[in-house]
């Protein structure tokens, strides 16, 4: 363990009570989800990671919502979603690195967790792009479950059945598409004959 991770822990093995601190946490955690959170779910994501207290917790969001950094909005009488701004969204891109790791890596592992059925739905994606008369692409792409790109590949097809053929054919064996690409890449190149 390093050094600043002995800080990390002994600073935050207890209560946050920073009042600025624990604004910057729920705007990092609006900041990285994938969609606005439900009321709930913020608070499991933000309390069942952090010592924050419930009043605390509460009047951060609530001078969030009034500064512009955070926008709420009530869908029933139970359900009220928040979402970061982009005023929030400048805010938290610049000091988001204030905000301990210790902190930062489990609200993402949590926001992961709440989202992984749905990241993984939509972590292959391929479609039928024109680029002239008569000529298409097949765009595919494929991302992992943290929604970093991992592969993206255009192929030309000419026909626009021969593009959807090559989408769905990445649609259905992605897996097996980008460890073939890898298998590629990591064989060694074939030598040039020396005679010729």
């Amino acid at each position: 363990m390093h050094g600043g991770d002995i800080l990390n822990n002994l600073l935050y093995s207890r209560e946050i009570e920073d009042e600025l601190m624990i604004q910057f946490i729920i705007m990092y955690a609006l900041n990285h989800a994938d969609e606005p959170l439900p009321y709930q779910d913020l608070l499991n994501i933000v309390q069942g990671n952090c010592e924050i207290s419930f009043t605390d917790l509460q009047l951060g969001l609530d001078n969030l919502v009034q500064t512009g950094h955070v926008e709420s909005e009530k869908i029933s009488s139970i359900l009220t979603l928040y979402s970061i701004t982009q005023k929030g969204k400048y805010v938290i891109d610049f000091f988001y690195k204030h905000i301990p790791l210790i902190v930062r890596e489990p609200i993402d592992s949590s926001i992961k967790e709440l989202y992984l059925e749905k990241r993984r739905k939509e972590a292959i994606r391929a479609s039928v792009d024109p680029i002239n008369r008569n000529e298409y692409n097949a765009e595919c792409t494929l991302f992992n479950d943290d929604k970093t790109l991992v592969m993206s590949l255009t192929l030309y097809a000419g026909a626009r059945e021969q593009a959807e053929e090559i989408a769905d054919y990445f649609k259905n064996h992605s897996a097996e598409v980008y460890s073939r690409i890898l298998d590629i890449f990591n064989s060694p190149a074939p030598k040039e004959n020396a005679d010729e």
